[in-house]
């Protein structure tokens, strides 16, 4: 997975310009056909910054964070509408009929593999490293470590910063004047982040309208690994005690995913100190070329009239694949084109109800409250 990935990187990074500096973070989905296949990456994603609360935008047009994986799995939706087209049009794809209420579903056999460089900042990365660890270290099933009660708590990301914080109570409530006045624009963790991922799926709300939920098979990180931590953080913290409680309050097609955890055989590399930049770059399996973009601002690196371009990634964009995509069926005849971006996602019900039902199980654990972005970045 690991060589694969950087590959892949290498690869498309030479396409661009732009060099990164200092530390890498990457991100790369893998597709697999079959348990023996060595799959191919299917969506890339490289960056480590989030935009400052004067760029948030009421229009849609950049991307929020882009920290690796964030990219990664926004490039991996981008590849989801691809393939859902090539479906609906009776080309070949990873898709078919007989889901959950007439939805799609992937076929039997497709997975998908998710390689980070290091570990996903927040509660994911609360842990010093252990020099000794070896392969023989890491247990099939998931061993979450509780031994401390900062343990398990959600974390934001930090404006002009890296690193993150534990959120307060207060701050769970973001609203879109108090940013443009100087408060510091809160982002969640990538922990937090995967962890929804194993809750909702990693395809999104929108495009839970067509599609059963896509769950990751595995999580393969190349530096800053520990089993106890790591699954903790994406997904056992919300079955502390292993109960099965939450999950049984999930209704299908939902679930709490355990994906297969590990690292690569030897780290990829130690401590890096160099200050970083901010570029991002993000590529999936259909674009011909790599985007490159500028993680404080959420657009590209280029202008258009003096304005930055918007990535094709921005929620405007992927807005605009998902209206192509309810013109290209007769299935979704509820959903109308002249709906905003907000009432699209709010529509997607048992999505919804999921993801809210992930967020209280994670307040009444005391593990925190989670931040949102203020509701008027999602009214266009």
């Amino acid at each position: 997975m690991a060589a694969l990935s950087h590959r892949t990187f290498i690869e498309k990074s030479n396409m661009v310009q732009e060099k990164f500096a200092g530390r890498k973070v990457i991100a790369c989905m893998i597709m697999k056909r079959a348990e023996s296949d060595e799959g191919v990456v299917v969506a890339l994603g490289a960056g480590n910054r989030c935009i400052t609360g004067q760029r948030l935008s009421m229009e849609g047009k950049v991307v929020n964070d882009s920290h690796a994986e964030i990219v990664c799995r926004r490039a991996f939706i981008s590849y989801l509408y691809k393939e859902l087209e090539n479906h609906i049009a009776g080309k070949q794809s990873i898709f078919q009929n007989g889901g959950s209420n007439g939805k799609f579903s992937v076929k039997e056999g497709v997975s998908f593999h998710l390689y980070i460089s290091t570990a996903p900042c927040g509660d994911g990365a609360l842990f010093t490293p252990r020099q000794d660890e070896k392969i023989s270290d890491f247990p099939k099933k998931h061993s979450p470590v509780f031994s401390s009660k900062v343990h398990g708590i959600t974390r934001s990301k930090i404006e002009n910063g890296e690193g993150t914080i534990p959120i307060e109570k207060e701050e769970a409530v973001q609203t879109f004047d108090g940013i443009l006045r100087g408060q510091r624009l809160r982002t969640m963790s990538c922990s937090d982040k995967i962890c929804r991922w194993n809750v909702v799926g990693v395809q999104g709300a929108l495009l839970s309208h067509f599609m059963d939920p896509v769950y990751l098979g595995s999580l393969t990180l190349g530096y800053l690994y520990d089993h106890g931590h790591l699954c903790r953080a994406i997904c056992c913290r919300l079955d502390k005690n292993s109960t099965g409680d939450f999950e049984g309050k999930l209704a299908e097609p939902f679930r709490l995913n355990h994906p297969w955890i590990g690292r690569v055989t030897q780290y990829e590399a130690g401590r890096e100190t160099e200050k970083t930049n901010n570029i991002s770059i993000n590529w999936s399996f259909y674009d011909t070329t790599p985007e490159v973009t500028d993680g404080r601002t959420g657009a590209q690196m280029s202008r258009t009239g003096g304005i930055p371009t918007p990535s094709r990634l921005c929620k405007y964009e992927m807005l605009n694949r998902f209206r192509s995509l309810i013109g290209k069926t007769n299935q979704h005849k509820h959903l109308s084109e002249d709906q905003s971006y907000r009432e699209l996602k709010d529509s997607a019900l048992e999505f919804q109800n999921t993801k809210q039902l992930m967020m209280e199980t994670l307040r009444t654990m005391n593990y925190g409250p989670w931040v949102k972005k203020p509701r008027e970045q999602d009214m266009f």
